[in-house]
């Protein structure tokens, strides 16, 4: 079986951001799936002490893992692809930047179940959630992705939307505060 699904995981190049489950989950799909595209977008750190060492990347990349895109300021245009779905799989998050927007346009998710990341995803309906630190798990739920008929997969990116637009739009989020402060006052 063919595909033509691009996992795409928009990250700082940190461990902590869930790199090298992401690495080890991509050559375990590749695997079953040799032909699919698994990409990172995302600053290097290498100074940092969770930083990937530059060594490790290029190996990875040699090796062909991932296809490491880099850094850019227009994430979106990587997001509007065609058949992209994004994968985060930190081990600890604030809300997620790159979550929301993969949201908000469309995209399935599949990321760890952890706060921050978790409140993005309808388990099944929109994406899928994995334990922390399992690069079999993620690679499950990227295989399972895979093997969704083009329906189901239409109806994830349907959901993503629509949780982006019932969740996280702008004037939903002003009448949660709103609420918050009258019940204080």
């Amino acid at each position: 079986m063919e595909t033509d699904d691009i996992f795409l995981m928009v990250a700082r190049v940190l461990y902590d951001k869930g790199y090298q489950e992401y690495v080890d989950a991509a050559a375990i799909v590749k695997q079953k799936y040799p032909n699919v595209s698994i990409e990172l977008l995302g600053a290097t750190d290498f100074s940092s002490p969770m930083g990937v060492p530059k060594s490790v990347l290029e190996k990875d990349i040699a090796d062909g893992k991932i296809t490491y895109l880099g850094v850019t300021n227009d994430v979106p245009s990587y997001l509007k692809r065609k058949n992209v779905i994004i994968v985060l799989s930190s081990y600890h998050e604030g809300m997620s930047r790159s979550l929301m927007e993969a949201l908000a346009m469309s995209k399935p998710i599949i990321t760890t179940n952890i706060p921050g990341c978790k409140e993005m995803v309808d388990e099944g309906v929109n994406g899928f959630l994995v334990p922390v630190k399992n690069a079999s798990a993620l690679a499950n739920a990227m295989i399972k992705y895979i093997e969704l008929s083009d329906e189901e997969k239409e109806k994830m990116k349907h959901a993503s939307y629509q949780k982006a637009v019932k969740q996280f739009d702008v004037k939903h989020v002003l009448e949660q505060y709103d609420k918050i402060i009258d019940e204080i006052l």
